[in-house]
Formats: structure tokens, C-alpha cells, sequence
């Protein structure tokens, strides 16, 4: 009989073990849901503010953007420092004003799942994403007097970022993230300032007629779903890499109409970070939009750190290949470096049966959080 308290405690510690993650995986379903539901279901203002830090801790880049969301699916976008610069999201259409010298230069693209914002923390499915990082809630805080959860995304994989996010506990909201290295140093941090939940929006605010009878430069989503689909339509032979970062699959292909020609976007994931390689048929230095400053050059492949990710092209059997991400820049290199041609007869097989998982091509669906990501392509597209 003396030892039944020793059984029992024995037997609640295990029951402890396991319960527990049960729990905690209940809880974080509902959470990940909680944080893709918010745009769907929350208007807003704000002003988000966006900085990234050299190794010293010294501020290498900061950006303001005033942000207004309705839901579910309109946004306007106004840019701190860049006179009449404005876009626009009206369902799957997304329109641009940008000055340009002493003129103004005006876009439009069609995509389906179109995103504007970049809030820090795009998802894609959930499994993907617990495969790939331990995931935690690490207590509570407020943000602008608003109460919130914080959880840490803590990679399995050497070389990517740990990111912590600050979700607010009523809307789902995302207000604040910040990203550290493997030393812990503070690369990026984005939050929200001046929020607005729920405040009346006048549909004036995402009238397009000031695109109607001028010169706009037309972007759209010609093909996307099978490989096979993706290769009819860009009419050039695809290559794809046999050297995927770990923990990396295909999310999405598509061929976009691009200056009149048609350009191959293959967009992978991790579950929170994102790749995106472009190619096209290789066009005169001249049409292509150069970023700023000298590449650095890794044998034919050049190179350019910008403030919030890095640009690698390649020009290969007369492709330009351009792969945007923040992945260390040996596996950029390694990637760009095992590119294959994908065989005709490989092009009507599928996904995973045509490259496997991290180290070929699979498939996936894109969620965005609260800033509707995708990311690369959202922010760095004026750059392809």
C-alpha cells in the first residue's frame, strides 16, 4: 500500500506525456486557423513598418507603407517616401501606380489568389510546416494595448531564420514579427502601428477608373496547374533543380504573360519561407530590369544582396534563370548549379513522381496569413 502514491504519481507523469502535445496541437490548429481566417474576416487600418539590420545591429533598410484592408479581399497600399505610388487589390486584379521620373507608370495584373501584403509570416499547409519547425507558444504580450499570443517558429534545418510573431488574441491579426539568425542577432523586424479594427471604408478608396483609357503594362497568369499545362504554355523546354534546400517542396508553377512573353514561375516552400525561380527564353540586357549596384559573380552565376533578400540569375542553354529567396548562399548556388531539363515525356508525369520531395519537385496550396504572402513574388517582382 505504500507504494500505491509512487504508482499513482508515476501514472499521472505519463499521462502528462502523453496528453500534453495532444493539446498542444489542438491548440495550435486552432490558431493557424484563427491567423489564416483574419483577412478573410477582419477590415483594418495601419501603418506597417518594415526594418532589416546589418551584423552590428545597425538599420541597412526601413520602409513605412499605410495600409487598408476591407475584407475579404481588397487592399490599398500607400508608400511612405515614393510620391504617388499606390496599389491597388480589387479580388483577383491588382493595379499599380508608381512615379517614374516626371511621369507615372501604370500596371495591372490578373492572377487568381492575387496578394499585396507582406506581413511577415505566409504559411502554407500546417503539416508542412510542423515538419520543418518546432513550433511554440511562448507566452502573451500586448501590442498596441491590444493582447496578443507569440509564438516562435524554431527551424530544423541549419541556415534558416527563427521567427517569432506576435498574433493578437481577438482578430487573428498579425502585428508584429521579428527574424534572428543561428547567432540570435536581429535581421528584420515588421509590426503595426495606428490599428484600426473594423473602421467605415468608402469604396472610393479602391476605385480603378483612373486606369481606364491609358497606357497600361498588363501582367497575367496564362497556365497553372500540371507540369504538363505549365510546358504547353510557355513554349520553350523547362528546367527545373535536382538541388531543393532541405525541407523544400514545389508549392506552385505557373507561366505568366511578362512584357508579351511568357515567363515560368516555380514557387517552393518550407511552410513559412519561400523561393521563387523564374525562367524565360534570355532577352537582350536591355529589356531586362537590372537591380542597382555591380553583381558579384560565382562563376556564371551573378549575384545581388539587396536589403531584404538576395537575386541570383543564371543564363543557361539560352534561359534566364533569376531565383529570389533567403536561403544561405551556398544552397542558392548549389540550386542554380543542377538545373535539368525537364524531358518531354517527364512534363506529362505529374509532381512528385516526376523529382521528389526536397530534392524534386511536389506539389502544395498556398495560404497567406495575415499578409497574404507569396511573398517573393508580391515584393520583389519589378525585379524578374
Amino acid at each position: 500500500m505504500k507504494h500505491i502514491p509512487f504508482i499513482i504519481l508515476c501514472w499521472l507523469t505519463l499521462s502528462c506525456l502523453f496528453v500534453a502535445p495532444v493539446v498542444r496541437a489542438a491548440d495550435l490548429d486552432i490558431t493557424y486557423q484563427m491567423i489564416m481566417d483574419a483577412p478573410k474576416q477582419v477590415s483594418y487600418r495601419a501603418t506597417m513598418t518594415r526594418q532589416r539590420y546589418n551584423a552590428d545591429g545597425g538599420t541597412i533598410f526601413r520602409s513605412t507603407q499605410h495600409i487598408i484592408h476591407q475584407h475579404p479581399d481588397r487592399d490599398r497600399i500607400e508608400v511612405d517616401g515614393q510620391h504617388n505610388t499606390v496599389v491597388l487589390r480589387i479580388k483577383d486584379d491588382i493595379y499599380r501606380r508608381k512615379a517614374s521620373g516626371d511621369s507615372l507608370k501604370y500596371s495591372h495584373r490578373h492572377q487568381r489568389g492575387s496578394d499585396v501584403l507582406d506581413i511577415g509570416l505566409g504559411f502554407s499547409s500546417l503539416d508542412l510546416l510542423q515538419t520543418n519547425y518546432h513550433i511554440e507558444h511562448v507566452g502573451s504580450d500586448h501590442v498596441m494595448n491590444r493582447p496578443t499570443l507569440i509564438l516562435t517558429f524554431n527551424p530544423q534545418h541549419p541556415g534558416r531564420l527563427t521567427k517569432k510573431a506576435w498574433i493578437d488574441e481577438q482578430t487573428g491579426l498579425v502585428l508584429r514579427t521579428e527574424d534572428r539568425d543561428e547567432t540570435g542577432s536581429l535581421t528584420e523586424e515588421l509590426y503595426f502601428t495606428n490599428l484600426q479594427i473594423d473602421p467605415s471604408l468608402s469604396l472610393d478608396l479602391f476605385d480603378t477608373s483612373e486606369w481606364e483609357g491609358r497606357a497600361v503594362e498588363f501582367r497575367q497568369v496564362i497556365a497553372c496547374g500540371s507540369m504538363s499545362e505549365v510546358q504547353k504554355e510557355a513554349g520553350f523546354a523547362l528546367a527545373a533543380p535536382v538541388n531543393i534546400p532541405a525541407g523544400f517542396t514545389l508549392e506552385h508553377r505557373r507561366v505568366i504573360q511578362y512584357y508579351g512573353q511568357p515567363m515560368v514561375h516555380f514557387m517552393y516552400t518550407d511552410g513559412l519561407a519561400q523561393l521563387s525561380l523564374f525562367q524565360r527564353v534570355a532577352p537582350q540586357r536591355d529589356e531586362v530590369a537590372w537591380p542597382d549596384g555591380a553583381p558579384e559573380r560565382r562563376g556564371d552565376i551573378q549575384m545581388w544582396k539587396l536589403n531584404t533578400y538576395s537575386i541570383f540569375r543564371r543564363v543557361k542553354n539560352d534561359k534566364l534563370f533569376t531565383l529570389i529567396g533567403d536561403i544561405p548562399e551556398a544552397e542558392s548556388i548549389s540550386l542554380l548549379e543542377s538545373l535539368c531539363a525537364i524531358k518531354p515525356s517527364a512534363a506529362s508525369i505529374d509532381q512528385a513522381s516526376i523529382f521528389g520531395s526536397s530534392s524534386w519537385i511536389v506539389g502544395g496550396s498556398v495560404v497567406g496569413a495575415l499578409l497574404l504572402g507569396a511573398w517573393t513574388f508580391r515584393r520583389r517582382r519589378t525585379l524578374i
